[in-house]
């Protein structure tokens, strides 16, 4: 047998990934590392933003008319939402730590709700109310 035969395919497999991958790496390097590729990049990624701002900017004006709120209305309220959420939780802590028997009674105890539908009237056994 020569060696040609004894050879594994998988090794034939390898090699020309191998080469086409050389290949590749040779074509990208050509055409990305060009000046003209890096001018062309460049027009393209400040176009995509210049569309993006004119977007955005429209949708707020068309949420403004219709009086919808945007993204930054949402998390300016998350935000003031939370400042008043530490406020009062200051508040409270102060309140605990200074009067423990006022913090006791000033904290709501849930109660159960009051019944207000009353049960259906057993039917009298001979019929009468």
């Amino acid at each position: 047998m020569t060696e040609k035969q004894t050879e594994n395919p998988l090794d034939l497999w390898r090699q020309f990934i191998t080469d086409s991958e050389r290949q590749w790496n040779g074509f990208f390097k050509d055409v990305l590392g060009t000046d003209a590729f890096s001018t062309a990049m460049n027009t393209w990624v400040e176009t995509s933003l210049t569309i993006q701002r004119m977007v955005a900017d429209n949708l707020e004006r068309y949420y403004s008319a219709f009086n919808i709120p945007t993204h930054g209305d949402l998390v300016a309220l998350g935000e003031r939402m939370k400042g008043i959420e530490d406020t009062l939780a200051r508040l409270e802590a102060a309140l605990a730590a200074a009067a423990p028997e006022i913090a006791a009674r000033a904290i709501p105890v849930r109660t159960k709700p009051r019944r207000t539908k009353r049960p259906p009237v057993a039917a009298h056994p001979n019929g009468a109310r």
